[in-house]
């Protein structure tokens, strides 16, 4: 079976993966929101995190894919492990092209020194049959919940507003869109380490956030295409930044929001601040992206103090749920 290097600057075969990953989603997740062209091309030649990473294609008809997959090798944490994003065409499924696949993949990963194969599958999909079947193990599941902002009550937000300010006396809000302000850097870079205390896979080393790596972040921003915004909070004392969440839009697809992080750092819990930030980014959503109906976001199954927060709020979950799966490199390659 011939499996070909994809170069990350040819769009047609870009948006040959493209066509089979909207294929492979309406067949497994119709309900859920799909990556525009611009946003897919973001993830998949420069991520989310900016590592490293290989394409590889098995060639369909007319310069389409049959199949594909992504690898990405971080190079600060986790160094023993390449992520997987692997996808078979519906039509092209059962005929060992996605074995084909991860037998490449694992080759490829044990080349660059990863021992662990880590990806994502919907539960009750092709995809988990595929991972049980493949010998892998579950790590953490994430649950997607969507708010339609339709049916919010009139006064929800109000009221909740009116609760986290009782907890949150002693802060201010503030506000951007776009890259962190220079002035918040530093405790940007704080709030993002405070997500490693979200549930994580097992054996999953955290992200070590700092100046520069925020930097980084912000300069993949103009990649996707978005407009992102952020709300935080700021203790009104010593002037921290101690909470924040930040939300993004595509133009191409601007009824839907897509909630990205929210944290608190540890000193400032208990003071009801991830609620207000939520309800703070919503009101601002009213004003900014009054199209807007409904948005989606990701909480790991055990992450009970968050979801508590987007339940208030309205949040309905979106099945199925998704979980993360292990596969050492070694017995991939069969």
């Amino acid at each position: 079976m011939h499996i070909e290097r994809v170069d990350l600057a040819d769009a047609q075969r870009i948006r040959a993966c493209d066509e089979a990953f909207l294929a492979a989603q309406r067949a497994d997740c119709p309900a859920e929101p799909w990556f525009t062209g611009s946003v897919f091309r973001g993830w998949l030649t420069v991520g989310w995190g900016g590592d490293p990473r290989e394409v590889w294609l098995a060639p369909g008809r007319a310069r389409g894919a049959a199949g594909w997959y992504r690898l990405e090798l971080p190079e600060r944490e986790n160094q023993d492990r390449a992520y997987l994003d692997l996808v078979v065409h519906p039509d092209k499924r059962r005929r060992g092209l996605g074995t084909a696949l991860l037998r490449h993949a694992a080759a490829r990963a044990a080349g660059h020194g990863r021992s662990v194969l880590t990806g994502v599958a919907r539960n009750g999909t092709p995809g988990e049959g595929f991972a049980r079947w493949s010998g892998a193990e579950p790590g953490v599941v994430e649950i997607q919940r969507v708010l339609e902002l339709g049916k919010l009550a009139d006064g929800t937000l109000a009221g909740l507003r009116e609760q986290a300010e009782q907890a949150a006396a002693g802060y201010s809000l503030v506000s951007w869109t776009g890259p962190v302000p220079e002035e918040f850097i530093e405790q940007a870079a704080a709030l993002y380490a405070a997500l490693n205390d979200a549930p994580h896979s097992p054996g999953e080393e955290p992200a070590m956030w700092d100046e520069r790596r925020v930097r980084e972040s912000d300069a993949r921003r103009p990649v996707y295409g978005t407009r992102d915004y952020t709300v935080g909070a700021r203790h009104d004392a010593s002037g921290e930044l101690a909470a924040l969440s930040d939300m993004i839009v595509d133009p191409a697809d601007p009824a839907w929001g897509h909630q990205g992080v929210t944290a608190v750092t540890r000193k400032h819990r208990g003071h009801r601040l991830g609620l207000l930030v939520k309800v703070a980014m919503l009101e601002r959503l009213a004003t900014s992206e009054p199209q807007l109906e409904r948005i989606a976001t990701w909480n790991g199954e055990s992450n009970a103090h968050m979801i508590a927060i987007n339940e208030a709020l309205g949040y309905t979950i979106l099945e199925p749920r998704a979980t993360s799966w292990l596969l050492g490199a070694a017995a991939a390659r069969g």
